[in-house]
């Protein structure tokens, strides 16, 4: 096989830069199935020797013949950026080509590059499935741009068939592993000079990009310059905000919601539904006991289960009804004094009632010929042609008068007078008869008296008076006739009027 052949990088043939270095150089290393009494131990593989490709040349790590599975790996000490890792395969100084027998053990072999021991916690850097015992290059460099600590080289013989050309045992026949990769943690570029973005997991980043190989919790993209959105948080931005006030973004490292909660929830991160009886902002707000089953209602809404108990609002079940009473306030109050709210249970109206009705839900009109506050008033002489009333409120008659009265009420007289009202009249005339009787008892002592003061004042006259000619008397008699008929209207006059 030429030399050109040797000149062969898998996935991409890289210019090594002097500022990358051996990582492996001289660090610890272990293999599987080594030979115990033989000097091929698994450092001499990174011992920086690689002059003699062959067993006897003391610089070569083999395993143990016979065996189906292969595995050599080394340890960095520390997780570096690595950007490409190099193979020298065991040839006995020989030319590399077909007829030589060791590229056959090198084919189907894998790289890994991990955190820990085990290789599958990590990321698998390479795996042969086309490369042939006339194509396969020795060295092989292998580009891979990752983290880690643990570089594992792998092979296996334990699934026949394999491919022509293919050994029948695994061999790790390991003349020189070489690790490249920046010397210090958290830098890249051509000088490792660069360093990494301030967000990068540990820190980490590609070696040659500086994008970052993992994110710190709270960011995301390649350069792990952005925080996360979009309701999420946490690693890789892999969790979701929960339920902050308004749908704000939650805090992007730890989840907490910076400004509270939305409604029906509590807790740091606002994930805890309100107990049974609270709802609301941070549960701050009782379940009203008057909802429908005591202190149960929508943790968000405080809408109240099965509605509310009667007498109470729909839907908290916090306010009394207003104007209305019953299951649901869906009953009207009556007419209650001053448009006042009527008891919200029962409707009874706790001041009484509007003018025109009566009853303790103030339901009923005035009947009985009544109107007007506490149907207190009695109806004028209204005209019923169907045994009805005046109204109830304003005592106004619906089918006018009777004859002989008039006005809205029908209280007047049609020659003008005022007609007084039945209650009113009656009380009056029983007042009016009352005060006459008094009137006519006292003038009836006065005229005994006056009576009895009268004769002993004429017979006093009478003996005291003196003697006057007949003729003159019989002459003043005659002469002076309206005298005595005044005389007798004034002896009678005023008895005989109050009777």
């Amino acid at each position: 096989m030429g030399n050109w052949k040797q000149l062969l990088i898998v996935f991409g043939l890289i210019r090594l830069n002097a500022s990358y270095v051996n990582l492996a150089l001289k660090k610890a290393a272990w293999q599987r199935y080594p030979f115990h009494t033989t000097p091929w131990a698994a450092d001499l593989a990174v011992d920086g020797r690689y002059t003699d490709l062959s067993a006897g040349g003391g610089q070569c790590a083999i395993s143990e013949a016979g065996r189906f599975i292969a595995e050599w790996r080394v340890d960095l000490g520390k997780v570096f950026s690595i950007q490409s890792v190099k193979i020298r395969h065991r040839t006995e100084n020989l030319p590399w080509d077909d007829r030589n027998q060791y590229p056959s053990r090198f084919l189907g072999f894998s790289v890994y590059i991990s955190n820990t021991t085990n290789k599958d916690d990590g990321t698998l850097c390479f795996k042969d499935t086309k490369f042939t015992v006339y194509t396969i290059p020795n060295p092989v460099n292998i580009t891979c741009r990752t983290d880690g600590r643990y570089v594992t080289f792998y092979n296996n013989r334990t699934h026949p068939p394999y491919p022509i050309g293919y050994s029948s045992y695994a061999f790790a026949d390991l003349c020189e592993v070489e690790v490249y990769g920046c010397p210090i943690s958290g830098f890249y570029g051509e000088n490792c000079s660069i360093p990494c973005p301030q967000n990068c997991q540990d820190p980490h980043c590609d070696i040659v990009t500086g994008a970052c190989l993992g994110c710190d919790a709270e960011y995301f993209g390649q350069t792990c310059g952005e925080q996360c959105k979009n309701n999420t948080y946490g690693s890789k931005c892999s969790n979701v905000c929960k339920h902050c006030i308004n749908g704000e973004q939650c805090d992007h490292v730890n989840g907490s919601c910076p400004n509270g909660c939305a409604k029906g929830t509590y807790g740091d991160k606002c994930d805890i539904a309100c107990p049974t009886g609270y709802y609301g902002y941070d549960c701050q707000d009782n379940c009203s006991i008057n909802c429908g089953v005591p202190g149960r209602c929508d943790r968000v809404t405080g809408r109240c289960e099965d509605g509310c108990q009667i007498g109470w609002k729909t839907p908290k079940c916090d306010t009394e009804c207003e104007g209305t009473f019953g299951d649901n306030c869906s009953n009207a109050c009556g007419f209650c004094f001053e448009k006042e709210h009527c008891h919200p249970i029962n409707r009874t109206c706790i001041n009484g009632c509007d003018s025109g009705y009566k009853g303790q839900q103030c339901t009923q009109m005035c009947n009985n010929s009544t109107y007007g506050p506490n149907c207190s008033m009695t109806c004028g002489n209204c005209l019923y042609l169907y045994g009805e009333q005046c109204h109830h409120v304003t005592g106004q008659c619906p089918r006018g008068c009777i004859d002989g009265f008039t006005g809205a009420r029908c209280l007047l007289l049609k020659d003008g007078s005022q007609y007084l009202y039945p209650v009113i009249y009656s009380s009056s005339a029983a007042l009016g008869v009352i005060f006459l009787l008094v009137i006519i008892i006292n003038l009836f002592r006065i005229r005994r008296c006056w009576n009895g003061s009268h004769g002993n004042k004429q017979n006093t006259y009478e003996s005291s008076k003196p003697v006057v000619p007949d003729h003159i008397y019989e002459s003043t008699k005659e002469g002076n006739t309206d005298y005595h008929e005044l005389g007798e209207f004034r002896d009678e006059s005023n008895y005989d009027k109050l009777l």
